[in-house]
């Protein structure tokens, strides 16, 4: 217990004497070439409700690079009673695009690989999502996770966005009372290139605690929800890392590297204006500060806005790229500097 709490406070120290603290995402971006059919799909499916679609903020151009003639709209969606893990639907006309991760595999390098949300019924979901054209990585699989015994469903639809459904069986799930379709979202997966390379970057440059950390291949040939040959599950080995500013599993990043299985790499889609998981947006209560850590580490800066964001207001703004160039971005709202 003592080396525990040690820990933790060397932790708050570095993090305080960096001048800044990070917190777990806030929402997701998709950028999605049919703004209407994806908001009443997620309204549909998902049960989810639309909290703005105020027009977006011009400076948005300057953040993601956009040409003048960009046309950008917006939707904002939440679960039902949430107030966090929001999804931000953006579309873009008038600019060339090309889907991140499109006939992908799951261990296909590069961009954002799905996000996490909790569903009450997987049969029932499972079927509407098929109806609706979505196609799994492999059927639902059930297995036992630590103390928890979940069924988990990887599902891809339009625009190449992919969704991890889970369905907790035992124990009873508790604390997450607006689970009555899909969830919030709560966690999203990158597959990564060199996963020590990213893992010191969300670790040791951004701060990040690992809340779970998982080495090695399948105990037994069979079914599994990555979709890997039945024959290989026991040959290769897969490393993941779920990290959190604050350890938890709220808002987290998980880091995923295939050891022998290899595939195509589509990092260098992996930013704004492409189709897909486009981004994850973290909030920072020292934007300056975090800035000024970043350039230090040697990490580049690509672009940095002010904006109107609903729900958050004016926010400032800068993006960065990962290792393997995935774009995530920091914002610190204006009043509560």
């Amino acid at each position: 217990m003592r080396v525990l709490l040690a820990v933790l406070l060397l932790l708050s120290l570095q993090s305080h004497a960096q001048g800044f603290n990070i917190k777990g995402f806030t929402e997701t971006v998709f950028i999605v070439s049919d703004i209407q059919k994806a908001s009443q799909f997620y309204i549909d499916h998902a049960g989810w409700e639309v909290r703005s679609s105020a027009p977006v903020d011009p400076n948005l151009k300057q953040l993601w690079q956009l040409p003048e003639k960009a046309k950008i709209t917006q939707v904002l969606l939440a679960n039902k009673g949430e107030q966090r893990g929001y999804v931000r639907l953006i579309e873009i006309a008038n600019v060339p695009q090309k889907v991140i991760r499109a006939n992908t595999q799951s261990w296909d390098v590069g961009g954002i690989f799905d996000v996490n949300v909790r569903v009450a019924d997987m049969v029932k979901k499972r079927q509407a999502l098929q109806s609706a054209g979505w196609r799994g990585t492999s059927d639902p699989v059930s297995f036992t996770f630590g103390p928890y015994e979940v069924t988990e469903w990887i599902t891809t639809g339009f625009d190449g966005i992919s969704f991890a459904m889970i369905e907790r069986i035992k124990p009873t799930l508790t604390g997450w009372p607006n689970v009555k379709n899909m969830s919030r979202v709560f966690n999203s997966t990158q597959v990564v290139n060199d996963i020590d390379t990213s893992l010191a970057f969300y670790r040791d440059v951004l701060g990040f605690q690992v809340y779970l950390e998982h080495k090695g291949a399948s105990k037994e040939a069979g079914p599994n929800v990555l979709g890997l040959p039945y024959n290989l599950t026991t040959e290769i080995p897969r490393s993941v890392y779920i990290l959190h500013p604050q350890k938890i599993n709220e808002g987290s990043v998980e880091l995923l590297q295939f050891h022998g299985a290899q595939g195509k790499n589509v990092s260098e889609l992996a930013s704004p204006p492409n189709l897909g998981i486009v981004t994850l947006r973290f909030p920072v209560d020292n934007l300056s500060a975090l800035s000024k850590h970043l350039q230090q580490n040697n990490v580049k800066i690509v672009s940095r806005a002010t904006l109107e964001l609903p729900p958050y207001e004016q926010v400032d703004m800068l993006a960065i790229r990962t290792p393997d160039l995935t774009w995530i971005e920091f914002y610190q709202e204006r009043t509560k500097k």
